[in-house]
């Protein structure tokens, strides 16, 4: 999921993202209820606005990236 990530991360100026391990992070995994890898987690203005669980192409994740 990494490299698709990092593409649209390249493409997308307006969208940081974060990678995180969640096991040298596990409180960080618990507070967002990481439960299954990969899970992107989509926050704006300091809320979760939308969550995706499982790998998905790089389509659906600019999708996901901007919506």
């Amino acid at each position: 999921m990494r490299p698709v990530v990092s593409k649209v991360a390249e493409q997308e100026a307006g969208v940081d993202f974060y990678y995180v391990d969640v096991d040298q992070s596990s409180e960080l995994a618990d507070r967002f209820g990481i439960r299954s890898i990969p899970t992107l987690v989509l926050i704006k203005e300091g809320k979760e606005t939308n969550r995706s669980v499982g790998f998905i192409p790089e389509a659906k994740v600019k999708e996901f990236a901007l919506s």
